[in-house]
């Protein structure tokens, strides 16, 4: 992962699946995060985009996704990796939210 850390790969992915949630991003996004890990955190993002739609919810979003994402990676460190590779092409373009 080139010496990133799993805090940072949680804290940068969290910003890049709510911004991309309420974008045409979000269809293969949630393939990929289902694909990296599982289907429980694809339909989550659904949900996310749902929530985004009814409600200036973004922050409160990203942080629910940053603590689930560190838990995720506390249990199974080498699905960062697979996330990582996901989020890293999109991480400037989710800079300010």
């Amino acid at each position: 992962m080139g010496g990133v850390s799993p805090q940072r790969v949680a804290f940068d992915a969290a910003r890049v699946l709510v911004s991309a949630a309420g974008s045409d991003l979000c269809w293969w996004l949630c393939g990929e995060v289902g694909r990296c890990l599982g289907a429980r955190y694809e339909a989550r993002l659904l949900e996310t985009r749902l929530r985004l739609e009814r409600d200036d919810v973004y922050f409160r979003e990203a942080g629910c996704w940053r603590a689930l994402l560190e838990d995720e990676f506390r249990d199974r460190p080498d699905v960062a990796e697979c996330l990582y590779q996901v989020i890293e092409p999109l991480l400037g373009a989710s800079g300010g939210r």
